[in-house]
């Protein structure tokens, strides 16, 4: 196994707030872009090529767009993130790091971290492959609140529809509000006057099925506290938006 010394370090950088920030804590190492062929890859495409022209460290931009076909209603590209850290490795980075805080998605879990790093290990021996998320313990509103403004403001972009100025609808463009709200920071979307806290806490609902946990669910004051919203976040986010 390569020594720890050895590690060569790149983060999947998607642009979106999570992948942003956890570039950020991480002393802005080497990234990697994948278009994967979205409804929104064009948004953040742009978005890291600006990024790009003033970080020497970040690669160019990597084609996976044929999995755009594979796009699902709620966003969710399957195998998205297998292919990506598959690639990076081939790219000769063997610490491959997520952004994701815990999430419903299969492929943000644990469980796909653990067994994506024996696969590259079984695969190529010696190569001290590890994949990891080092800041999953994080809500995304710790992230944000820990990232400077102006970093996120000028490159970060959340939105479904892809749109060039975020729709403010879409479950991302929700959760994305939500966050900022609970961290002290202006939205990137205002939500709309008027909201009961029903109505303001569906602004985070996304699809269940199968093993996803619902969305008001993991957002309840009694949820696990690995999941992606903290109640007293959550209430917090509630209490600013009140008072706006």
């Amino acid at each position: 196994m390569a020594d720890a010394a050895q590690r060569k370090t790149v983060v999947l950088l998607s642009m979106g707030y999570d992948s942003l920030s956890t570039w950020h804590q991480l002393g802005r190492p080497s990234a990697v872009h994948f278009d994967v062929g979205s409804r929104y890859a064009a948004a953040e495409k742009a978005r890291y090529e600006r990024l790009r022209a003033s970080f020497p460290q970040l690669l160019p931009v990597q084609d996976l767009r044929w999995l755009g076909d594979k796009e699902q209603d709620d966003a969710w590209v399957p195998l998205r993130n297998l292919l990506m850290t598959v690639q990076a490795a081939a790219l000769g980075f063997n610490d491959i790091v997520m952004s994701a805080p815990a999430d419903w998605a299969a492929d943000k879990r644990l469980m796909f971290t653990l067994t994506a790093t024996l696969a590259m290990r079984v695969a190529q021996p010696g190569g001290g492959y590890r994949v990891r998320r080092p800041f999953s313990h994080w809500t995304k509103a710790r992230l944000i609140a820990a990232t400077p403004t102006a970093l996120l403001e000028e490159f970060a972009y959340s939105c479904y529809q892809g749109e060039e100025v975020p729709c403010g609808r879409c479950t991302a463009c929700g959760r994305a509000a939500i966050a900022h709200l609970a961290a002290g920071r202006k939205p990137p979307t205002k939500p709309r006057p008027g909201l009961s806290f029903r109505e303001f806490t569906d602004l985070r609902r996304g699809e269940s099925n199968g093993g996803r946990l619902g969305e008001r669910a993991r957002m309840h004051p009694g949820a696990l506290p690995y999941l992606p919203l903290r109640g007293w976040e959550l209430l917090r986010a509630w209490n600013v938006y009140r008072k706006s």
